[in-house]
């Protein structure tokens, strides 16, 4: 990624003060963000009665939840997909 001092400074022969480069830094509510992310996966994975009855009652009984299978599986795949995520961000720091 170049800069636009760097950019400029190509185009002038000048050279640039500081050419500035975009770092990504996490914050604290990053971090509570993943873990709450990661909190709903696990809850999926580790308590999947819970969530068939949650949900059961949330929606009245009108949806079909799936067996409890169902449920650990797409807490599987949401834990590994924030934690790819999670991943990636980190090795942009």
């Amino acid at each position: 990624m170049v800069s636009t001092v760097a950019f400029q400074a190509a185009n002038t022969g000048s050279t640039p003060v500081r050419a500035t480069t975009w770092r990504l830094q996490m914050k604290l509510s990053d971090y509570w963000g993943f873990g709450v992310a990661l909190g709903f996966g696990l809850w999926w994975l580790v308590f999947p009665m819970s969530v068939v009855s949650f949900y059961t009652w949330f929606h009245k009984g009108r949806v079909k939840m799936p067996g409890t299978f169902g449920v650990r599986l797409a807490g599987v795949f949401w834990v590994l997909l924030v934690s790819i995520v999670m991943v990636i961000t980190f090795a942009r720091r």
